[in-house]
């Protein structure tokens, strides 16, 4: 199964989010995802102007394993909680103080703060959507789980206190403290927001509680020096520079690393080498019967070899181009591994880019964009680009279940933000004038002036085919807004 997540990442790039699933037996599993996006031709894109270098240096990939769920009651009970876990890791590295048991714990910091912010963000959606009488029994919890997190994690500070310790041991720790501290602060801030319009017992009290434990993580940041301190007469530049540098530091034990190669390089020289015999074969050819026909050095001899030798350049640089561009409409244009490890690979996915002929699109791509009268008129009297972008991704789920047995998980993450700006370079202002009135008075108003990329994706998997079709709205200002376009079952 996959799972896509597409939303705005700033202005000027949209992120989509895939999550591919691999339960089930322990046989590697293929995915194939088509993504089809109609431009308007008068934004200017097409195959000259918009180029595969051009696509792939406005995109950026990142690969990671998704989060382990872990309810927040359950982050500090149980033998197998994440804070458990970073406690044994912390007692095995007093009695090792090796580079393994170290890194070890640094894992295991690393995951408790990765799935701490997960669950948070998974605790509070679960109170938004609740009904209102339910929300103060959730928030109650909430207060106590906070409470009981944070002392049970800052008490771990007192067994990292031996003679020969590394200092990086303490700073790791504190690194996760002031995080643990700034996520607190954080998800308090938006729960206060998703429970301001809710009517429920208590509710004064417990907002009062949720100001009173932000307050305090704040002061708790200052009594420890730590530099993440907000300020309203601020550019607040060092807080924001380090909560993101925290983010970076503490989610990159979920990534995973990757290699990257061309593919079908091999092919590619093995048409290269053919190209070059053709051209040879015809350059040899001219000169053998220049040869047989002009029997002495002359003038016509060697104008036959110069000549031959011109279009023996030109056959091997058409033949080279012809090929290739055969040849790559069949491959993919990149491969990625992901790795584990340096040694061991758990999967990887290949990507390719095109631009598509409008009599190349199959049938169901065709009738799920052509769905309204407006869409006949863009396509018929305006015209669409249509570009093609491919993902095949292929993972060894044993070797997942191997690498990851600590905290098991059942998914990657495949993250992919594309950069818009060069799509809005033709637009128009993105203010119209317009003018309204009645029989009397007319007034003149402004009017957003927005274009629309329709996007169509294709998931394959195991013979099982899903779509989904999303409408991105962009102005010359970047992008407003992602909307899903509900497909009708026919």
């Amino acid at each position: 199964m996959i799972d896509e997540t597409i939303q705005i990442h700033d202005k000027n790039q949209f992120e989509i989010k895939l999550g591919y699933h691999f339960a089930g037996a322990d046989t590697a599993k293929v995915y194939d995802v088509e993504t089809y996006l109609f431009f308007p031709n008068n934004l200017g894109i097409n195959r000259y102007t918009y180029t595969r270098k051009k696509f792939y240096n406005d995109t950026q990939l990142y690969v990671r394993l998704k989060t382990p769920e872990v309810l927040l009651q359950n982050m500090v009970s149980g033998k197998d909680s994440p804070l458990e876990k970073l406690r044994k890791a912390i007692e095995a590295l007093l009695v090792n103080g090796d580079d393994k048991s170290f890194e070890n714990y640094e894992h295991h910091l690393k995951m408790f703060c990765c799935i701490f912010k997960s669950a948070i963000r998974e605790d509070i959606s679960c109170i938004s959507q609740t009904e209102h009488w339910d929300v103060k029994d959730l928030l109650e919890k909430y207060l106590m789980c906070m409470e009981t997190i944070t002392l049970r994690y800052r008490n771990l500070r007192s067994l990292l206190n031996f003679p020969s310790r590394n200092k990086n041991i303490v700073s790791i720790f504190l690194f996760g403290d002031e995080y643990l501290s700034l996520l607190i602060e954080s998800y308090s801030y938006e729960l206060l927001q998703e429970i301001k319009p809710l009517d429920f017992p208590k509710k004064e009290e417990l907002t009062s509680k949720l100001f009173r434990l932000i307050r305090k993580e704040l002061n708790y940041r200052k009594d420890n020096d730590y530099p993440s301190i907000p300020c309203i007469d601020s550019t607040n530049e060092v807080f924001l520079f380090r909560s993101s540098v925290l983010k970076k530091f503490m989610g990159n034990i979920l990534f995973l690393q990757t290699k990257f190669q061309h593919e079908g390089e091999f092919l590619e020289q093995i048409t290269f080498a053919l190209a070059a015999g053709i051209a040879m074969t015809f350059a040899t050819a001219a000169a053998f019967f220049a040869r047989s026909t002009y029997s002495t050095v002359s003038m016509p001899l060697f104008f036959v070899l110069v000549v031959s030798y011109m279009f023996k350049d030109r056959i091997k640089d058409v033949i080279s181009i012809y090929l290739g561009a055969k040849l790559r409409n069949r491959l993919f244009d990149h491969k990625r591994k992901f790795y584990f490890n340096a040694r061991e690979t758990l999967g990887w996915w290949k990507e390719s880019f095109t631009f598509l002929k409008t009599d190349k699109i199959p049938d169901t791509i065709v009738k799920l964009r052509a769905r309204d009268h407006i869409t006949e008129i863009e396509n018929d009297w305006v015209g669409e680009k249509i570009i093609l972008y491919r993902k095949q991704v292929k993972l060894f789920k044993r070797r997942f279940r191997s690498a990851y047995h600590d905290y098991p998980s059942d998914c990657i993450v495949d993250i992919m933000r594309l950069n818009i700006s060069r799509f809005l370079s033709k637009m128009d202002n993105p203010e119209k004038p317009i003018y309204v009135g009645d029989q009397t008075n007319c007034q003149r108003i402004y009017g957003n002036r927005v274009y629309h990329i329709n996007m169509i994706m294709k998931y394959s998997e195991s013979r099982q085919v899903r779509y989904k079709r999303f409408r991105l709205v962009l102005c010359q200002n970047g992008i407003k807004r992602i909307e899903e376009v509900i497909i009708e079952k026919e």
